[in-house]
C-alpha cells in the first residue's frame, strides 16, 4: 500500500483526537494517579466509568473503568457535524470492514451523535460530534491541555494505514523506518502507526503548554517513585519535546510539548530524510532511546474484544 499523500474518493475527515478510553485492574488506583500526579482533574463517574479532563475544552480526555489486565477499550475521534459523521460513516464501509455500529443518538458527555467500528487489526474506534464541552479552555502551568496524539504498534501497517488516511481521512506527515505519522489538522501528528508489534499501544502522548511544564511533570512522576524511560528530548518528526514514563500498571505515557504546526504546503518526509549519529534517536542524544522496561509494557496492552459498539453511550 502506498503512502501517498492522495485520498482517492475521500471528501470527509476527522478533526482531531478527542478522548482515550482505558481499562485497569484497580481502576480507583489508576484515577488517583492520573488527577494527582499526571494532574488531570476528575469530571465525573457513571456506571464505574470514571472521567478526567485536562485545561482545554473537551469535556473529557480520558476515561477510567475497570477490566483484568491493562486494556485499550477504545479512541475517540472528534467530527464537525452530523453530516461529517455520516460521510465519515460512509468511508469506512467503503473499505469494507464488517464490525461497524450505524451512526445514532448518544448520551452526553459522549456527544449528540456518532458511531463505532473496529479498523482492520481490531482495534475500537469511536467517531462523534456535539460534545457539550468546557467553557474554560486556558492554560495552566503543569497541567495537560489536550491529548497530543496516541502512538499505536501495528502487525499490518499497510491495511491500518490505508483506514486510517482513506476512511478517517488523515495524510501522512512524515515517515520513519518504524513509524507513519498522521496528522488530521494544524498539528504534526495525532496518531502514529508502527510497522511491527500490533495490533497494541506503543504509548498514549498528552500535550504541556510549555517545556518547563514537562519538565516539571517529570519531577512529580519521580517524586511518586516513577523515572524516565527516555528523555528529555526532542524528537524529529513533529519536532516535539518529549518524556516518557510508566503509568498505573505500566501504561505507557508521555508528556510533550511544541508540537510542529503543518499545513497543506508541508513536504512529507520519507526514512532516509531521518538519519541520526550513532547512539542518538532524537535531536538533543540525552539518552540512547526508549528503555526496554516501556518497550515489552505497551506490547502487552490490546484493544479488548468489545468496544467497537456506542450502545452503553445512548
Amino acid at each position: 500500500m502506498s503512502n501517498s499523500n492522495t485520498l482517492a474518493k475521500v471528501s470527509a475527515k476527522i478533526s482531531t483526537l478527542r478522548s482515550i478510553d482505558l481499562g485497569f485492574a484497580d481502576p480507583a488506583k489508576a484515577v488517583k494517579f492520573f488527577a494527582d500526579v499526571w494532574n488531570l482533574t476528575p469530571v465525573g463517574e457513571a456506571a464505574g466509568v470514571y472521567y478526567l479532563r485536562a485545561t482545554g475544552a473537551f469535556h473529557h480526555v480520558l476515561s477510567v473503568r475497570k477490566t483484568a489486565q491493562p486494556a485499550l477499550i477504545r479512541m475517540v475521534y472528534d467530527a464537525a457535524d452530523a453530516a461529517t459523521v455520516n460521510a465519515l460513516h460512509a468511508q469506512v464501509v467503503a473499505q469494507g470492514l464488517k464490525t461497524i455500529d450505524p451512526p445514532a443518538r448518544l448520551r452526553q458527555p459522549h456527544g449528540d451523535y456518532g458511531f463505532g467500528f473496529k479498523d482492520p487489526e481490531g482495534r475500537n474506534i469511536a467517531v462523534v460530534c456535539g460534545v457539550k464541552d468546557h467553557t474554560e479552555a486556558a492554560d495552566k502551568p503543569d497541567r495537560p491541555r489536550k491529548l497530543s496524539h496516541i502512538n499505536l504498534n501495528a502487525s499490518d501497517n499497510a491495511a491500518s494505514l490505508a483506514c486510517f488516511r482513506d476512511a478517517l481521512g488523515f495524510r501522512v506527515a512524515d515517515t520513519t523506518r518504524k513509524f507513519n505519522f498522521l496528522s488530521c489538522n494544524s498539528d504534526h501528528h495525532s496518531t502514529v502507526l508502527g510497522v511491527a508489534g500490533g495490533p497494541t499501544l506503543n504509548h498514549i502522548a498528552f500535550e504541556m503548554p510549555d517545556l518547563d511544564s514537562v519538565m516539571r511533570g517529570a519531577g512529580r512522576m519521580r517524586d511518586d517513585g516513577r523515572g524516565i524511560e527516555w528523555g528529555p528530548g526532542r524528537h524529529g518528526p513533529g519536532n516535539n519535546v518529549f518524556c516518557y514514563f510508566l503509568g498505573p500498571e505500566d501504561m505507557p505515557l508521555e508528556y510533550t510539548s511544541e508540537m510542529q504546526q503543518i499545513d497543506a504546503g508541508y513536504r512529507s518526509r520519507a526514512p532516509e530524510d531521518w538519519k541520526w549519529p550513532p547512539g542518538r534517536l532524537d535531536h538533543w542524544g540525552i539518552n540512547k532511546g526508549p528503555s526496554e522496561h516501556i518497550e515489552a509494557a505497551g506490547l502487552k496492552i490490546n484493544f479488548t474484544s468489545d468496544g467497537w459498539r456506542l450502545d452503553e453511550w445512548r
